[in-house]
């Protein structure tokens, strides 16, 4: 891939006009990742790994120029199926479930307000 290929592919220019709220959606979904991953390593249900790959491509869509505002929507929805997961299979994991819980929630609050921030300006566009 050439440099242009690249360019059309990421959202590279957009990166630096990205606020607090881009950084610490970024942040969770990794955090999300980290701890899935550690209780994947730990019990090997593959739950886990499953939550950590999805949340992986969540952000390596987000990346890119495939991206579109009504995907927050969908985020939320996988946050809110994440903690069914960790209901139903991730109990023994006290500490670690409150940080996914955490991340879980401050990422959903994020996908919403980032939702109605770049729909208002699309509304605006018009």
């Amino acid at each position: 891939m050439d440099e242009s290929e690249t360019d059309r592919l990421l959202r590279i220019d957009t990166v630096g006009s990205w606020g607090l709220r881009y950084w610490l959606g970024l942040g969770c979904s990794v955090g999300i990742v980290a701890v899935n991953l550690i209780v994947w390593a730990e019990t090997g249900l593959p739950q886990f790994l499953a939550v950590a790959g999805s949340f992986l491509l969540g952000i390596g869509l987000f990346l890119t120029r495939f991206w579109n505002p009504v995907l927050y929507l969908v985020g939320v929805g996988h946050v809110l199926a994440l903690g069914v997961v960790w209901v139903l299979a991730g109990r023994e994991f006290l500490l670690l479930g409150v940080a996914n819980g955490v991340f879980g929630l401050v990422l959903a609050a994020v996908a919403v307000s980032l939702f109605v921030a770049e729909n208002r300006e699309t509304d605006d566009a018009y």
